[in-house]
């Protein structure tokens, strides 16, 4: 009877961690500046993969000294973006983007939590925060 009394004991301490795990997990100011906004301009899409828990947007661009870099940036899940009409037609592999705009990471990777990307026609896909969705120019 002992061990039985242990093991649920141990069951209801572990089960009572679960909550503030998945919090923690699914607070990305933990991981992002969130009070930092940076943005990129003139940016080639390398590749956009719709998946879950989150997608991702790899892209580069020429820094300030003349060299190529790459970032990524992490959007919502794949079936939260297509809700919002940004499903895995959005960004193209070669397709060039005037700016994209987010939250760079803590660790000072070349990562971001994006928020917005803008079009060359002036279309802007808001991927995070208020009203995500396709706003198309000249509206």
């Amino acid at each position: 009877m002992l061990i039985k009394d242990v093991l649920r004991w141990l069951t209801v301490v572990w089960l009572s961690f679960l909550p503030i795990i998945a919090s923690a997990h699914h607070s990305f100011v933990a991981y992002f500046e969130t009070t930092v906004e940076i943005e990129h301009h003139d940016v080639t899409v390398v590749s956009y993969n719709l998946v879950n828990p989150h997608s991702r947007l790899v892209y580069s661009f020429t820094d300030e000294n003349g060299t190529v870099v790459e970032w990524a940036g992490e959007l919502a899940s794949s079936n939260n973006l297509r809700r919002r009409g940004l499903g895995g037609e959005l960004f193209k592999p070669g397709e060039k983007l005037a700016v994209v705009t987010g939250s760079p990471t803590r660790s000072g990777s070349n990562f971001m939590r994006l928020t917005r990307a803008v079009f060359e026609n002036g279309d802007i896909a808001q991927v995070a925060g208020a009203n995500p969705g396709i706003t198309r120019a000249g509206e």
